[in-house]
């Protein structure tokens, strides 16, 4: 307690009082009234002063807490000082850092909803748009039979450009609510490979683009096959767009006592180096991108590497790009 510099003060002005009124007495016994008087006013005047410089500084303590409450940005009141006001003082000021910074983040959060939301409606806007156009020419019983077949393959690849999307975006709304456990199971890597580049298999052949893998029989890595693989899949699924006429799509594996690297290369050209810096960031669409490019392929497939603990990058090679995916390994 007599760390507190407020208790101390007040003691020292309470024992100094009570010692001069003590020897004022034994000094002059018949004033022994007037003594006592004096030291009970000087007290009364004591606590009264001590009591109202205490309601000042609460006071001041509310105003700050009302004009944290009001919106304005927190000020420093900290005073460094050892007494119970100034512990209080920390305290208070501690707490509404952290409220601030957790209103920062709301605020932050609620900015990249509403641009989300935003590039979400503008992204499903056009597929929908020209599904609802297909609709309408197939309604016209007059429209050739080859025209038909051409409105309905265009309209499935709408409809599937919109599933896609949705399904990321799910995917995507599951890991950031953190809804996802993913698995930690020993998956062989030369099937994780086979699993991400079966459902490009019919685009590549119709692209005509090749495929070599290279990977060790005996690699193993331990993750979620499932979300890993959708995670190599979109990477490759970016690599085959950017090659339309055709081209060559090389994976090639290598595995050791720290990590699983997988590298995936293409011949489209490479990336715009104003687009590598922001390339897995949610809804970018480089200067490259093709028209049913939504970028969200790369976002989701950098989450879903991240939260296993790795990461992809990527640079440019000569005719072409490079994605390495780097997976770490369980150490005991």
């Amino acid at each position: 307690m007599l760390r507190n510099r407020e208790i101390m003060v007040l003691a020292l002005f309470t024992a100094g009082t009570a010692l001069l009124g003590t020897a004022a007495c034994l000094r002059w016994p018949a004033w022994g009234w007037a003594c006592a008087l004096g030291m009970a006013a000087a007290l009364a005047a004591g606590y009264g002063v001590f009591t109202a410089w205490r309601y000042a500084q609460l006071k001041r303590l509310a105003a700050y807490l009302a004009a944290v409450y009001g919106g304005q940005r927190v000020l420093d009141i900290r005073d460094n000082r050892e007494g119970e006001l100034s512990l209080l003082k920390n305290d208070l000021y501690k707490i509404t850092v952290t409220l601030q910074r957790q209103a920062d983040r709301l605020a932050a959060d609620r900015g990249f909803l509403a641009r989300s939301l935003g590039d979400i409606s503008h992204q499903l806007r056009t597929p929908l748009t020209s599904a609802l156009l297909m609709t309408e020419l197939l309604d016209d019983e007059a429209l050739p039979p080859p025209r038909r077949r051409e409105f309905v393959h265009s309209l499935t690849e709408q409809l599937e450009r919109m599933r896609w999307l949705v399904e990321a975006l799910l995917r995507l709304s599951r890991l950031d609510a953190g809804a996802v456990t993913l698995r930690r199971d020993a998956v062989p890597v030369p099937a994780l490979l086979d699993k991400a580049l079966s459902p490009l298999r019919v685009p590549m052949e119709l692209q005509a683009v090749r495929c070599t893998v290279d990977c060790p029989p005996g690699a193993v890595w331990q993750g979620d096959e499932a979300w890993t693989a959708q995670a190599l899949l979109n990477v490759c699924k970016n690599c085959v767009e950017q090659m339309p006429g055709g081209g060559e799509l090389r994976l090639r594996c290598t595995d050791d006592a720290l990590r699983c690297r997988i590298t995936v290369e293409d011949t489209g050209g490479g990336i715009a180096e104003s687009d590598l810096p922001h390339l897995f960031e949610r809804f970018y669409r480089g200067q490259n991108a093709g028209p049913g490019n939504a970028g969200i392929g790369l976002a989701l497939a950098q989450r879903i590497v991240g939260e296993q603990g790795g990461r992809i990058t990527a640079q440019n090679i000569p005719g072409g790009a490079r994605f390495t995916v780097d997976l770490p390994k369980r150490t005991v």
